[in-house]
This record gives structure tokens, sequence and C-alpha cells, in this order.
């Protein structure tokens, strides 16, 4: 649990199959923007990749969600996710997103520090992501969680 400086109460877990409904809201609700800085494409996941991204494989995998009361529902406010390198699991790769009206108001920092907790309680040595140049928020962030950008040479 993490309370954002309006107040409101905000719960970090595990995502589950349970979660399906949320999630779909979710991905659903993200702006153009996001979507695109997330996927780092303009397509729209299909049902089936929103019903991956909650069926994880606990073994390589961890998925933590963020929901907050919204005119008295549940609603997913975020999601941070790590993936271990089938190579080498000891080293993996995270993404984050957070619903638009959550930007900037310290929930990335929180989910992201959970994410990062538990990737190291899980046996990972190196956790790395990937964003666009042009995302400055989610390189910002990194930052501050002490991630060293590097740019990488286009294909």
């Amino acid at each position: 649990m993490w309370v954002a400086a309006d107040g409101t109460v905000v719960t970090i877990r595990p995502i589950s199959a349970a979660d399906l409904a949320l999630e779909q809201s979710f991905v659903v609700g993200l702006s153009a923007s996001t979507g695109y800085q997330r996927l780092m494409s303009a397509r729209r996941p299909p049902p089936d990749e929103v019903r991956r991204f909650i069926d994880i494989n606990p073994e390589r995998e961890i998925a933590l969600i963020a929901t907050a009361p919204v005119q008295g529902k549940e609603r997913q406010v975020g999601l941070a996710r790590y993936v271990k390198e089938q190579a080498s699991p000891s080293e993996a790769e995270f993404a984050i997103v957070l619903s638009d009206n959550w930007q900037g108001r310290g929930l990335g920092t929180r989910l992201l520090g959970s994410l990062l907790s538990e990737a190291k309680s899980d046996g990972v040595r190196r956790v790395f992501g990937t964003t666009l140049s042009e995302n400055r928020t989610m390189l910002a962030l990194a930052r501050k969680l002490g991630f060293r950008p590097r740019t990488l040479a286009r294909r």
C-alpha cells in the first residue's frame, strides 16, 4: 500500500488471472500517446494479448499492478513487470506504464521500486528496459532509480 500526496490509497500487488477486467479497462483507457510510449507503436493490443499480460509464468516473470479507488470502484492505475532473459535468468527486462492521470505523481517511482525489490529477491542481478528517446519522463524515472541510459544503434 502507498498513499499519494492527495491522500489516495494505492494498492500495489501481484497481478492475477482475476484481474482481466481491470487490465482490459486499463489498456483501453490509456491515451494514444501513453500507449505508443509503452508499446513503441500505435497499435492497440488485441484481447488475447491483454489476456497474456495477466497470464504470467512466475518462474520467469513478475507483474505488479497498482490499483486505486475511482468513483467507488477499484481501478488499475499502473503496471510494472519484469521478464527474465532465457539465456541469463539473472538478467531481466522491465516495463512500466501508468494511466495518464497518475503520471508525475510519484507512483512510477514507488511501483518500479517495488518491482526492483521483487527482482532482487528473485535473484535478478541486472535489470534493463527499453524506451523511446523522446520518453523524457521514463528516462528521468530511470535515472532517479539509478539506471544508466544508453542509446542503442539502429538496425
